[in-house]
């Protein structure tokens, strides 16, 4: 920013202009790489949100926050100012269900689209559906239906979402409580599915004329792309078997019949007709797992090159070392054991400044004071 500053004296005018590197009034642009070794290790942002379920670090260098009230929103990153950009007149938030997964068009300057999965009501029961919006103005306008009458219900939704470099966006679907659907080709419950940016179905799927990239899952709820293309996935198990996946294209992870890996004289009777992809790793009791981020910088050493996943029922963050190969994990640790309770998301920024949304202290807790925090290091 250019200053001018004029002194004017007695037959002398003088000009001076000189430049500073920001504006310390400026509080219109969030600063993306604040002090690198702040005070506090942690801080919170925000503390008034209602259930925040997607958390996103967005091109504009603001967080970009689903309620599953059905608010969307831009929250600054330093201030923790909240502009809602969206409220949702029709979701249906029913226990789990509600405004969910979340996406931005990777060049969002030239194609300003986001995509938005949500429950809605149909007459008794519940359906979800993906949808687009263009973003202007700070106002999300203009939806798009992208794909309808997917099956939902109170729980078991999935709706994580990402684009890959190609242009694709893959979607986790939940099985709705109806662990039949996992295996029905005929429906897209309980499967990853892949889709063109406009709704439309890839040429290249495995399995023609349908969404369907991958089958046999149950709650999927984390889903994340390495730069070499493995798409790794946390899932929801039952009472046993939360699970880390690797999809891949046409490939059937087991779900009601295998839980976690193939282990049971009723799971090898099943996978000795079905081919059977075998989670890399999983927990038994549950420990509820839900966004999931591998983590490039330095910023937070103890994390670099990692795997990190929030954990809901056993509320801390979990960090998950790949082998070299990339195909089994090696090493587990356990960082900010209940210390802020739920934690349902997670978001990166390229600086590597971590903030985590938090879901309460108990399963149900529908209250508005759930927060999102800021990670700065850990002591």
């Amino acid at each position: 920013m250019e200053r001018v500053l004029k002194f004017v004296g007695i037959g002398i005018l003088s000009l001076l202009l000189f430049y500073c590197a920001g504006d310390d009034n400026n509080t219109s642009n969030p600063d993306p790489d604040p002090d690198p070794d702040p005070v506090n290790a942690t801080v919170t942002l925000i503390d008034t949100l209602s259930v925040p379920w997607e958390l996103l670090w967005g091109p504009d260098d603001f967080l970009w926050v689903t309620e599953r009230n059905g608010k969307v929103s831009r929250i600054h990153p330093d201030t923790g100012e909240q502009q809602v950009i969206l409220t949702l007149d029709n979701v249906a938030q029913v226990q789990e269900s509600g405004a969910l997964g979340t996406v931005l068009h990777p060049d969002f300057e030239n194609n300003p689209y986001v995509y938005l999965v949500y429950t809605y009501s149909n007459g008794n029961s519940l359906l979800e559906r993906l949808v687009r919006y263009t973003y202007d103005n700070n106002t999300l306008s203009n939806e798009t239906i992208l794909l309808d009458q997917i099956p939902a219900n109170r729980t078991h939704n999935g709706s994580r979402l990402i684009i890959t470099p190609d242009l694709h966006l893959i979607m986790t679907t939940g099985d709705a409580g109806d662990t039949s659907l996992s295996q029905d080709m005929s429906s897209l419950g309980g499967k990853t599915l892949r889709l063109n940016l406009d709704g439309s179905i890839p040429s290249d799927n495995p399995f023609a004329g349908s969404y369907i990239y991958s089958l046999g899952h149950r709650n999927p709820q984390g889903l994340v792309m390495l730069q070499n293309g493995t798409i790794y996935s946390s899932e929801h198990g039952p009472n046993s078997d939360d699970e880390i996946n690797i999809i891949a294209s046409g490939t059937n992870y087991g779900w009601p019949e295998v839980k976690g890996i193939i282990d049971t004289p009723s799971e090898e009777s099943f996978a000795a007709n079905t081919a059977v992809t075998e989670s890399i790793f999983n927990w038994t009791p549950t420990i509820a797992p839900s966004d999931l981020v591998y983590y490039t910088n330095d910023r937070i050493p103890q994390w670099t090159n990692k795997l990190i996943m929030t954990v809901l029922k056993d509320k801390r963050i979990v960090a998950l070392t790949l082998s070299e190969d990339g195909t089994s994990i090696t090493q587990e640790e356990v960082f900010f054991d209940n210390d802020f309770g739920r934690l349902r998301d997670i978001a990166v920024s390229p600086t590597g400044r971590v903030f985590i949304a938090t879901n309460g202290d108990s399963y149900g807790d529908t209250s508005t004071t759930h927060r999102i925090i800021e990670i700065n290091r850990i002591d």
